[in-house]
């Protein structure tokens, strides 16, 4: 199975969205549009990669299953690196441009348009 950015930044939305005081105390992903199995292995590569604290619930059938709990600060600056829809399209044009879709490239890149953004906005330079 091959990771999805648009899904994980998603999964991310969803999970900040959770108020961690409804039932069924894990950020419910299902109105997602996804398969389960897709959401629960991009769960699970956001657990491995430090942005969430998820619950690990797999079992011989559902090898990929998570409850997904609330992010970790990485993931919340990652998040908030992704979150506008206009940065979000052009680091992904740009990600495919250069072929790589790695966090760290995603991050860099995003990083690189808010700067640019901040920069319009404000004529400030700044190091982000």
């Amino acid at each position: 199975m091959k990771r999805d950015p648009d899904l994980e930044r998603q999964i991310l939305l969803a999970i900040e969205a959770y108020d961690g005081e409804s039932e069924p105390y894990y950020a419910d992903l299902s109105d997602l549009p996804a398969s389960r199995i897709q959401i629960d292995y991009q769960t699970r590569l956001l657990s491995e990669a430090g942005l969430i604290w998820a619950i690990d619930c797999a079992t011989k059938d559902e090898p990929f299953a998570m409850m997904p709990v609330r992010l970790t600060m990485a993931g919340h600056e990652y998040l908030d690196s992704i979150r506008d829809d206009e940065v979000w399209r052009r680091t992904k044009t740009a990600a495919q441009t250069i072929g790589s879709f790695s966090l760290e490239a995603l991050s860099a890149l995003a990083r690189g348009f808010i700067r640019e953004k901040i920069r319009k906005h404000t004529g400030i330079e700044v190091d982000i």
